[in-house]
């Protein structure tokens, strides 16, 4: 059993063409395997000393901005203290009252009542 061999033929158009897309396919990869070096390298650059005094700004607006929040935390707390006092003022008062109405004495609580409604208000004028 004897073996052939069938070469191809190729045109010498056909052997251009195929040089052609072989040349435009090396230069596509090579274009891409430089492109993630350059990328890659990119990443692992060290940061300069504009982007570190940039984040030095953005950290310090960071900070002042979280100092104002801090600040207005504080003063809704004090604010919740405060309506919490008041509740149980008024919720004392109410008690003494209802005491005098039930009983008609007790109108020394009722005058020790007043002077404490009137030192809360003293204290959280605003």
């Amino acid at each position: 059993m004897e073996t052939t061999l069938h070469y191809i033929q190729f045109s010498e158009i056909g052997v251009t063409f195929a040089v052609i897309v072989a040349a435009m396919t090396f230069v596509v990869l090579t274009w891409n395997a430089v492109k993630a070096i350059l990328d890659w390298r990119a990443l692992a650059k060290k940061p300069t000393t504009d982007t570190i005094a940039d984040h030095e700004q953005r950290i310090s607006a960071l900070e002042s901005c979280c100092g104002e929040v801090r600040g207005k935390l504080k003063a809704d707390w004090d604010f919740q203290q405060d309506e919490m006092e008041m509740n149980q003022l008024m919720l004392k008062s109410i008690k003494r009252l209802l005491q005098h109405a039930v009983d008609g004495n007790d109108t020394q609580k009722l005058v020790e009542m007043e002077q404490e409604i009137d030192d809360f208000l003293l204290q959280h004028q605003r």
